[in-house]
């Protein structure tokens, strides 16, 4: 079983991925992508609030979500809309089918939403390019299960965020009510 490469020990100014290198032209790697695991996908847009929230067009999304994983052979388990955010977990067929993949379902949704970048502005709908990780099948999984079913809780008002929350014994019997 192949393990995610960790970035502990690295000072922060050198780790590809810390906040702020991310989207730099010089720093660009790739992000993991696996066939034989499932995959924990996040897309993160501040521009996608008020009357461009995801949760108001989240049939849309889905549509968008669905329609392009069909055609690029992806198996989606579990989308969670969570309106400035969303949380996807799937599984690809062949690796070289992601770029299709992935560049179609955040250029469909900004579409979807009537997204126009202004000719002067570098600044696209998503705030950086799309976060993945690999994902083993089982205890990790299901970790990963509990954290979407939150998120889902947190988007609908049942649960409040997690930053006005002192102790995970305030929200779990919730949790687990819904998993």
């Amino acid at each position: 079983m192949r393990q995610q490469t960790t970035l502990h020990g690295f000072p922060k100014k050198e780790r590809a991925f810390s906040p702020g290198r991310r989207t730099t032209r010089a720093s660009r790697q790739y992000r993991p992508v696996a066939t034989k695991e499932a995959m924990h996908l996040v897309l993160r847009s501040d521009r996608a609030r008020g009357t461009k929230s995801l949760l108001k067009y989240d049939h849309v999304v889905r549509a968008v979500i669905a329609k392009l994983a069909l055609r690029h052979g992806v198996r989606v388990y579990r989308v969670v809309n969570a309106g400035n955010h969303l949380h996807i977990t799937l599984k690809l067929s062949k690796q070289f089918l992601w770029h299709g993949f992935i560049s179609g379902v955040t250029g469909g949704i900004a579409r979807a939403l009537g997204f126009k970048r202004d000719e002067n502005s570098k600044r696209g709908f998503w705030n950086s390019r799309p976060f993945t990780r690999m994902i083993a099948w089982g205890r990790d999984y299901n970790v990963v299960k509990d954290y979407h079913v939150l998120n889902q809780l947190e988007a609908d008002g049942a649960v409040p965020p997690r930053s006005q929350m002192l102790k995970p014994e305030r929200w779990r019997h919730v949790v687990l009510a819904f998993s």
